[in-house]
């Protein structure tokens, strides 16, 4: 059974527990998703921590900088021979797909997930099984949406945010079981950061709101019904962007720290306060944080994440390969650099570059420039997700089980969205 977080928005949880045999070609019971227990949700999570310590500092060298890596791979339905090479290398902490790995049937994403974690898991649990990735995707809605057909189609963010909170938790719950059914097991979404005039070029509706307490309070309503519901939510892009699209070139958020504060950093305490599984790091240069580093190289940043906001989960990295970070010495000092300042995982998607970026933050390890010990760490805290969202003990009769229960759970979600998408707070 999945040990997750109970979510407080009983709308989507009731909508997602009723949809699994609301159809007569249900005929096995899916596998239970998260339900409360006697063991509160701050003790289980300090229990998962306290074991994948135990389990990165048994991990050789190789098997932490994997972990430190989330990566891209080629294939639909099942991996290429040049991709399988590079997972059973690279054993990445995560895989992350996109559009072109998907086929119009969304179960060749199930076949694609089981062969990915057949090739990357790491021997690292006690009865010498392997640990697989996170498989992610960008599961946000609106135009950021991979699935051809199939799953629930969810809006894009903004007019879901018109219908207020129960429309939010209903697009997670749904996010979340179909995700999980297919595979899926880490959502890269949502966007957290409100609307600005800066941003506004570069994210248009994928915002919930120009508000930054509804964005907050949306986007908190979406990430615990999606992880309630089976999938690991990111929220993105720490602290915010501003106009220049980081693909092309470097963002500069040039605010003060008080509006930091109250426009920036706020959305993201209520997705910490909603126990968030990752953060993902803007390329943003953010002068009131540090006017000579982008967040995602910014030690300053990181710590202001971990520590001021108390944010324990992943703390991601968006794809190295971009833009805003060109000049920095490519992707594999740039991932050094990224891990170094206390980031715990590292996007480098093509998979080439990803095996290149592995090979320099290993000697970098060699070298002292980079310390087993801040690697332990960042492993660590991948570790404890996956143990968070049972990815240790899940078998593949439940996953078999969730996969032949997809039909009924999406005609489930789509009629609860639509519910919920019809009404207004």
């Amino acid at each position: 059974m999945l040990k997750l977080r109970l979510s407080v928005v009983v709308f989507a949880i009731v909508s997602v527990s009723l949809v699994f045999c609301a159809s007569s070609s249900c005929t096995r019971a899916v596998p239970a998703l998260p339900t409360a227990d006697d063991e509160p949700v701050t003790a289980r999570n300090a229990r998962s921590e306290a074991r994948a310590r135990i389990v990165a500092a048994a991990m050789s060298d190789e098997e932490l900088v994997g972990q430190a890596m989330i990566i891209g791979v080629d294939g639909v339905g099942e991996l290429s021979n040049g991709s399988r090479a590079i997972l059973s290398l690279v054993r990445p902490g995560a895989v992350i797909l996109f559009g072109f790995n998907v086929a119009e049937d969304p179960r060749s994403v199930a076949s694609l997930a089981a062969d990915i974690r057949s090739a990357a898991g790491v021997p690292a649990l006690a009865d010498g099984a392997a640990l697989p990735p996170f498989v992610a995707i960008d599961h946000e809605g609106g135009a950021v949406f991979r699935f051809k057909g199939g799953l629930t189609r969810l809006p894009p963010a903004r007019t879901m945010g018109r219908a207020g909170a129960a429309a939010a938790a209903a697009a997670g719950a749904a996010a979340g079981s179909e995700l999980r059914a297919v595979g899926v097991t880490m959502n890269a979404a949502p966007v957290v950061e409100a609307l600005t005039q800066a941003n506004r070029a570069f994210l248009a509706d994928r915002a919930w709101s120009d508000d930054p307490a509804t964005s907050g309070r949306l986007a908190a309503a979406f990430i615990e019904a999606c992880q309630s519901s089976g999938a690991a939510a990111v929220a993105k892009h720490f602290p915010g962007n501003a106009a220049a699209d980081p693909h092309r070139g470097l963002p500069v958020l040039d605010v003060s720290r008080a509006a930091l504060e109250g426009a920036f950093l706020a959305p993201f305490r209520r997705a910490v306060d909603a126990g968030v599984s990752a953060i993902m790091l803007s390329h943003a240069l953010v002068p009131a944080i540090d006017p000579g580093l982008p967040v995602s190289l910014s030690p300053l940043a990181i710590a202001l994440l971990k520590d001021e906001l108390g944010f324990r989960g992943i703390v991601l990295t968006d794809d190295l390969q971009m833009a805003a970070l060109s000049g920095r010495g490519g992707a594999g000092e740039a991932a050094i650099a990224a891990l170094s300042a206390g980031a715990d995982m590292v996007m480098v998607s093509g998979g080439r570059t990803a095996r290149d970026a592995r090979a320099d933050i290993l000697a970098a390890l060699a070298d002292g420039r980079l310390s087993r010990s801040r690697l332990e760490d960042a492993a660590a805290r991948v570790v404890a997700q996956k143990l968070r969202f049972g990815l240790d003990t899940e078998t593949e009769t439940d996953r078999g089980s969730r996969l032949e229960g997809l039909g009924a759970t999406v005609a489930g979600n789509r009629a609860a969205l639509s519910g919920a998408m019809a009404g207004r707070e």
